[in-house]
């Protein structure tokens, strides 16, 4: 298992909409088993009783029934 320590950052756009970030460190990002690539479609999910977040590259069932935006 590969770990790191982060934080969630917000940043609110000039038009009031709020954003939610969390940064990944390089030494994790750039490790040869990190599941992920720029530009992946990510799936993410909250146990809220566990208090965790799951991150998952989106397949295309979720793709076709996540809501639309606006």
């Amino acid at each position: 298992m590969l770990r790191a320590r982060s934080r969630l950052r917000k940043k609110v756009h000039v038009s009031g909409n709020e954003y939610y970030y969390i940064h990944i460190p390089a030494k994790l990002a750039h490790d040869s088993q990190f599941p992920f690539k720029e530009g992946d479609e990510l799936a993410i999910s909250i146990d809220v009783n566990s208090s965790k977040m799951i991150i998952q590259k989106a397949d295309k069932k979720f793709s076709k029934n996540r809501r639309p935006r606006g």
